[in-house]
């Protein structure tokens, strides 16, 4: 007995040297594998997550909790995983895949919480407001804009945005 508590705390303390914390969880995946492939990853009671992905950067594909999923903040991506924390739970994906196929169709959430800025990475160049989420005005230029695969957000705006591509003139 005194044997398999030694193996058992020996292998406990090989993943904490791989940087696996015991909190760690498996994300739930969803579709098929490949492009459109998402995975689930849920901070419950507050508690913060970390949920292993099969590709290297992820976005928020869908959030899917009423506690708001602001990147930097209750969520962001490392290599390989998503951590989630503050009530976020959503559905994640392949920022490199996500949106080539059904672009018109995929929308990312950004939102200014406490009337503070932040910046949201997209996983295409231009991005145009597609629903306004906040009771506080969503005005681009003001307090919303777009540039090179980000949208950065303040004043309390809060809102889903998609590829601005379609929108835009061709030159």
């Amino acid at each position: 007995m005194h044997t398999k508590l030694k193996i058992v705390l020996a292998g406990g303390m090989l993943l904490i040297g791989a940087g696996v914390a015991p909190r760690d969880a498996l994300a739930q995946g969803y579709g098929s594998r490949g492009p459109g492939q998402q995975v689930y990853c849920a901070s419950n009671d507050s508690r913060g997550t970390r949920c292993q992905v099969p590709w290297r950067d992820s976005v928020l594909a869908q959030q899917m909790s009423k506690a708001a999923c602001v990147q930097g903040r209750t969520w962001g991506s490392d290599p390989h995983s998503v951590w989630v924390k503050g009530g976020c739970r959503g559905n994640f994906s392949d920022a490199r895949g996500y949106g080539r196929h059904d672009r018109d169709s995929r929308e990312v959430y950004c939102a200014s919480n406490d009337s503070r800025g932040t910046r949201c990475k997209m996983p295409w160049r231009y991005s145009v407001l597609s629903r306004q989420m906040s009771d506080a005005a969503c005005i681009e230029g003001r307090t919303w804009g777009s540039d090179s695969y980000s949208v950065w957000v303040k004043g309390g705006c809060r809102a889903q945005f998609r590829d601005a591509r379609g929108d835009r003139p061709r030159r």
